[in-house]
């Protein structure tokens, strides 16, 4: 009985897991989303560079300008910046190296995308595919997102990575 026991709770604590990791990958799947619909942009009917203002390891801010309706002018380029807020921001958690996600547009009060960032990075390449940090030389860029669960599951925290490189079209 006492086998069946430990069996059964060895099955429940797996199946938590499981269930937690699950929903890493759905919320990492959903932040993804949400970058990939402004970085893909970036340079977007732009006269020339820089089509990337900030372009640090842990942050990044595309221009891109969408054309206005016929009847109205054209008006400034949007700027949209993705960054991680400070580990100290979700001391709620006990996860102690989880952070906020934001996204600010054109300087605006930042909006919170998503909490549970572990890691967050940029990298940024030139025309030839070099790396590089010069903001008028950027035609693609990198996005590597990890994101973790505020509470351990089996001793561990759970986690989720999403990661791919951009080639936007408008920064050819």
């Amino acid at each position: 009985m006492l086998a069946v026991l430990n069996v059964t709770i060895s099955l429940q604590s797996k199946l938590n897991e499981k269930t937690v990791q699950v929903n890493e990958f759905n919320l990492v799947n959903t932040v993804a989303g949400i970058l990939r619909q402004d970085l893909e942009k970036a340079g977007y009917n732009m006269a020339g560079p820089p089509y990337i203002t900030s372009a640090a390891v842990d942050t990044i801010e595309v221009c891109y300008q969408v054309p206005p309706p016929p009847a109205y002018p054209a008006g400034a380029p949007t700027r949209v910046k993705f960054y991680a807020g400070p580990a100290s921001e979700l001391a709620s958690t006990a996860n102690p190296s989880d952070r906020i996600l934001y996204k600010s547009v054109n300087g605006g009060v930042p909006s919170v995308v998503a909490k549970g960032v572990v890691g967050l990075s940029f990298q940024y390449f030139d025309a030839n595919g070099n790396s590089t940090t010069n903001v008028n030389n950027i035609r693609s860029f990198s996005v590597d997102l990890i994101m973790a669960a505020g509470e351990k599951v089996n001793l561990i925290y759970p986690t989720a990575e999403w990661n791919t490189r951009f080639f936007p079209y408008g920064m050819r």
